[in-house]
Parts: structure tokens; C-alpha cells; sequence
């Protein structure tokens, strides 16, 4: 008989700013201040570390609810961009044809590392992710300055992993744009478009980015870099352009 394989533990978390419930979503119920904090940078309802006045969380009948405070006229300028992208319809092209300036309101401060430090980079976060290494079940990443993880985390999300991380990097007052994301799981759209308005570097997967990812890195300046993990690295270069090889 083989090792027996436990569920990975997933739960409800809501999220709520100035009395508003901004979604409810599920995620491994750890480092729950940090995804809030995340999540609330990469919808635009903070955009200094000081935006954040308050986060609070419980646990209430099974779900994690987790209460923020941020400056009212930040939270009137993210409710109404939220609402302009519900009203147009067209989620993250919203981002290309409508708000593009968004993708580029940071400068990124640190370049794009030499391709063959990424398998060290991803050998160090896949040694410190316990429960990948145990199941497989989860997705891993990490901020970098390219020399060594800074911040790390552990989600059943992708998205959530990538929310943990930047608000970790947030809470203890370090700019994202100082840092890059090495990440266990494909680039989506989504992913793209976090990283992109978080000001983050760079983002490096052990997978490929997906078409419209690449159309929201290529507007944002964003550099992407596939299968970083291995020999074949890709960079999807910032600005339209073919693929290039690792050297």
C-alpha cells in the first residue's frame, strides 16, 4: 500500500473594505493579513503602504473574513474603476483598451537577472515548499531580488499565491518594484495583470505564460520568462517582439 495522500485544506475567505465585501474567494487559510493586503494592492484599493489603515481578520462560522480600512478617496477612485470594468464587460482586456496606463503607473527598479540563475532561484522555492514537495497540490511562489527569496508562500490558488506574496512584501514596507516573482504556476492573464499593477520587475514560471498574459506583459513593460526553471528558458521580451532564446 502506498503513503496515504490527506486533502490539501481549502476554506471561504471573504474580503470586505470600508464596510464594502469586495469578493469571497477560497485559499489555503494561512497568511491571510498578507492576501488581503495583496489583493487589495493588485484591485488599486491601495497604492502606498500607507493606504493601508487597518486589516483585521476572523474566523466566522468556517469562513475567514477578512475586515480592511484604506483612505476614502483611494477606495472611491478603485470602486469606480471596478465599476467602469464591470460596466464595459470585457474583464482584462478592459486593461488593454480602455486603462492601459494603469499596467505602467510603476517603474519597475531592478532588471532582468542572467536566464541561467533562475533554476537555483526555483530549486530554493520548490526546497522550501513543504506541502508542494508533499503533494503537489498547491502552487508555489516567492519574491526575489535575483540573488535569494525574499518572500514565499503556499495557495491552492495560483492567484492567491501571487497575492500572499506581494502583500508580505507590503506589510513589512518593501516596494515590489525592487523585487521579481518566481512562480510554480502558468502565467495567466490574470497573473499578468496583477503583476503588472503591483510594479513587479519581473515574473519567471516554471510553465508558459498564456497569449492574452503576454498581451498584458508586452502593454505593462512586464518582462515574462518561460520554463525558467529548466535549460529551455524563454523571455517574452517587454515590448512586442519574437521569443529569445537562453544564450
Amino acid at each position: 500500500m502506498g503513503p496515504r495522500v490527506a486533502p490539501v485544506e481549502e476554506a471561504p475567505f471573504r474580503l470586505e473594505v470600508n464596510g464594502e465585501r469586495l469578493g469571497v474567494w477560497t485559499c489555503t487559510p494561512e497568511q491571510l493579513e498578507a492576501f488581503a493586503a495583496g489583493r487589495l494592492w493588485t484591485e488599486g484599493y491601495a497604492a502606498a503602504s500607507g493606504d493601508f489603515l487597518s486589516i483585521q481578520v476572523r474566523e466566522e462560522s468556517g469562513i475567514y473574513v477578512a475586515r480592511a480600512r484604506v483612505p476614502p478617496a483611494r477606495f472611491a477612485l478603485a470602486q469606480r474603476e471596478r465599476q467602469e470594468r464591470a460596466a464595459h464587460g470585457c474583464g482584462p482586456l478592459h486593461y488593454l483598451r480602455c486603462a492601459p496606463e494603469l499596467l505602467r503607473q510603476r517603474r519597475r527598479l531592478l532588471p532582468l537577472p542572467p536566464l541561467e540563475t533562475f533554476p537555483e532561484l526555483f530549486r530554493a522555492l520548490y526546497a522550501a515548499a513543504d506541502r508542494y514537495q508533499d503533494t503537489g497540490g498547491v502552487h508555489a511562489a516567492a519574491l526575489t531580488d535575483g540573488k535569494r527569496l525574499r518572500f514565499q508562500a503556499e495557495d491552492v490558488g495560483r492567484h492567491n499565491v501571487v497575492d500572499k506574496v506581494i502583500g508580505a512584501a507590503l506589510l513589512t514596507g518593501q516596494d515590489p518594484c525592487r523585487l521579481g516573482l518566481v512562480l510554480s504556476a502558468r502565467v495567466s492573464a490574470d497573473i499578468a495583470l496583477k503583476c503588472a499593477r503591483a510594479g513587479i520587475a519581473w515574473v519567471a514560471s516554471r510553465s508558459i505564460p498564456t497569449s492574452l498574459a503576454v498581451e498584458i506583459a508586452q502593454a505593462g513593460a512586464l518582462p515574462l520568462v518561460a520554463r525558467a526553471a529548466g535549460k529551455e528558458a524563454r523571455v517574452f521580451a517587454a515590448e512586442p517582439g519574437p521569443l529569445e532564446p537562453a544564450r
